[in-house]
């Protein structure tokens, strides 16, 4: 928060600037360098004891690791172990099964280097980065084993072991010297969060009326679902209790997308009824008013508070569909701020019970950016493949190796993976120059151990600070990475100038290939991707309609909230508003074929939905028409929760006839599963 204070002080002299503050800002990056220097020179110090081969690997995989938090590092490290055998055992197999038919070997290496790719776009978080060291660690043993096939399988030993050692270097530098920041920033982000969700409801129960600041602010409560997931990640890997509690995190970002669409109902419906809803708005607003998520580890009972006004607005009698709507809506929001609460004081004071998470259907948000990471890593791995066999380079197979780390180390970046790559691959380039001047001149005049600390100290510290700032941090992190793999420091080190340039110059050749596909095959634009999303939720939507059956309502939420997620930073306000809408009709039908399952009214909410689906938005009206007089007129809880849910879609129709009435041609066909 900021210093300065509200009330007017007495005027004072100018003073000269202050580098106070600079200093301050600077601390946090001189901190990540000295634990990038301190954990670098950890692994390559444990691995000089155990003399193992090649340390400069398990220092590297220390320079990957290190994260500007301890939550992040942590399970970065423990999915890049999982990554690195999975990748290593890949290599084993294919050497097992095609001893000697190379072509066979090399297309199933390549085939499974596309998997990764694939993998990495469709999977989050850590698991999207094993995904990718999977298919980068099968790259890099297949250019260190080719010459001695057979001993592959003690060569992937001898790798893990040394990445391993890299992992938990990282991993002991971070435990002692982080504090464990991770979990209080996600434990102001759903803070942060909470706050803006009850500001906006309260706002648009008092006003009656959807306005432009309204629909933003909801648009930013939409955009943060995907910041909480990578603050979710981050958070529950510092403590064993946070990561058995992480189904609490989850549940309380999954009522989040139930209180959107309660709120988007409240502002978007017409409540055509005669009932006067002045009176309910406010008793909503002053209950909901009770609950306040900031700080609530400092406020006595505020999560017991939060569950009282949740449990007095599921006591509220509903007597019209207006009532019943705003009911349902405040219910679901305080919910979410409810789960919010709990949540946020488990963060900053431990304090919380383990809640069970049920099962999650696995979704996807569109499989298209996913097969074009995969096809991008095929097609650079063929073409530098076929590079080296043409030209009988000898250290081909490292420039392969390489081509696959620049295809998938970047490919969940999507719009700015190209200009990441690019820098990534200047970084390799100045690191060569750069390594060239310390590998003749500096290298041969150290003669013991402390001094080569001292040097990568020098060399480390800096990269560090660059690369957690603002300015091209890819190409700090590219420095950081090909460093000791270009130095090729070893036990005991060996100087070869023909072998130093034969693998800079694998290093940036696969690099700028890696980086050159990129810009022949790039990932879609945000423009493109936003407009794909909603034409495959419409077309999901119309087969969720033409089911005779009523499938598992959580696989709808979980779909349509991950491309709520997968929503570029670029998307406007009304193409966030359409998935919201889209995703309110999806659970309005679902619930309608619950409740109506028989007689007149079953069977006009069967002919509504096959018109909708078949674009017919006037005859879908027509016909929820008829179900709502067939459901009766009466104020019985069943009738108005019939009569609600008709109201909801009815108006969604209504809002977004252009788009339900599209024809079916310019749906894509990809799957969205």
């Amino acid at each position: 928060m900021s210093a300065d204070s509200e009330f007017p002080t007495p005027a004072r002299p100018l003073a000269r600037p202050s580098i106070g503050p600079a200093l301050a800002a600077l601390a946090p990056r001189l901190l990540f360098g000295m634990r990038l220097a301190a954990s670098v020179c950890l692994a390559l110090y444990a691995t000089y004891i155990l003399e193992l081969p090649n340390p400069f690997w398990a220092a590297t995989t220390a320079a990957i690791v290190c994260q500007p938090h301890l939550g992040a590092a942590l399970q970065k490290g423990r999915f890049r172990a999982l990554g690195t055998v999975i990748g290593a055992f890949v290599l084993v197999s294919l050497f097992a099964l095609f001893p000697q038919e190379r072509m066979a070997f090399l297309t199933c290496l390549t085939l499974w280097c596309g998997l990764c790719g694939a993998a990495v776009v469709l999977l989050r978080g850590s698991a999207s980065y094993a995904a990718g060291l999977s298919g980068i660690t099968a790259a890099i043993l297949f250019a260190d084993s080719l010459a001695d096939p057979s001993a592959a399988f003690f060569l992937g030993l001898t790798r893990v072991s040394e990445i391993v050692i890299g992992i938990l270097a990282a991993a002991i530098v971070m435990l002692l010297t982080e504090p464990g920041a991770a979990r209080l920033a996600f434990a102001d982000l759903m803070e942060r969060i909470a706050i803006k969700l009850r500001a906006g409801f309260l706002q648009t129960l008092v006003q009656e009326r959807a306005t432009a600041d309204m629909e933003a602010a909801r648009r930013d409560v939409v955009k943060a679902l995907t910041p909480l997931h990578v603050a979710m990640d981050a958070a529950t890997g510092e403590t064993a209790s946070l990561y058995a509690r992480r189904a609490n995190f989850r549940l309380a970002a999954a009522s989040l997308a139930e209180a959107l669409v309660g709120w988007r109902t409240v502002s978007h419906h017409p409540f055509p009824d005669d009932t006067d809803t002045t009176g309910l708005r406010r008793q909503l607003a002053g209950l909901l008013a009770r609950i306040n998520p900031a700080r609530p580890e400092r406020q006595a009972g505020a999560r017991a508070q939060a569950r009282q006004v949740l449990a007095d607005i599921g006591a509220m009698r509903a007597d019209s569909v207006s009532a019943r709507l705003l009911v349902d809506a405040a219910r679901a929001v305080a919910a979410c701020i409810a789960d919010f609460v709990d949540a946020v004081v488990l963060l900053r004071t431990g304090e919380g019970e383990r809640q069970r998470l049920p099962f999650q259907p696995p979704v996807i948000a569109d499989a298209l950016p996913a097969i074009v990471a995969g096809a991008r890593a095929i097609l650079s791995m063929l073409a530098v493949t076929a590079f080296w066999i043409a030209t009988a380079w000898p250290s081909g197979p490292f420039a392969v190796a390489f081509a696959v780390v620049s295809t998938l180390i970047f490919a969940s970046f999507a719009d700015e993976a190209r200009a990441r790559a690019a820098d990534y691959t200047m970084g390799v380039a100045v690191m060569a120059v750069l390594g060239s001047l310390i590998y003749f001149h500096v290298l041969p005049a150290l003669s013991t151990f402390p001094a080569l600390m001292a040097l990568l100290f020098l060399l480390y510290v800096p990269l560090g600070m660059m690369q957690v700032g603002n300015w091209h941090s890819a190409l700090f992190l590219a420095m950081s990475i090909s460093c000791l793999p270009l130095l090729g420091i070893g036990n005991p080190v060996a100087y070869d100038p023909a072998g130093y340039f034969n693998t800079a110059s694998a290093i940036f050749a696969g690099s700028a290939a890696g980086t050159l596909f990129f810009v022949l095959l790039p990932p879609p634009g945000p423009e493109w991707r936003a407009r794909r999303l909603i034409r495959l939720s419409v077309r999901d939507l119309r087969r969720l309609m033409r089911s005779g059956s009523r499938p598992d309502d959580r696989h709808w939420r979980a779909l349509l909230t991950r491309r709520l997620e997968s929503m570029p930073p670029q998307a406007s306000p009304e193409q966030h508003g359409i998935l919201l809408a889209l995703l309110a009709m999806g659970m309005a039908i679902q619930t309608l074929r619950a409740s109506v399952t028989d007689g007149e009214a079953a069977t006009a909410l069967a002919t509504a939905l096959t018109a909708l689906a078949a674009g017919r938005t006037d005859a879908a009206l027509a016909q929820l028409e008829t179900v709502v007089g067939r459901a009766g007129t009466s104020g019985s809880a069943a009738s108005l929760a019939v009569r609600a849910q008709v109201a909801v879609l009815s108006e969604a129709v209504a809002r977004h006839a252009g788009i339900l009435a599209a024809p079916a041609s310019r749906i894509p066909p990809a799957s969205s599963r």
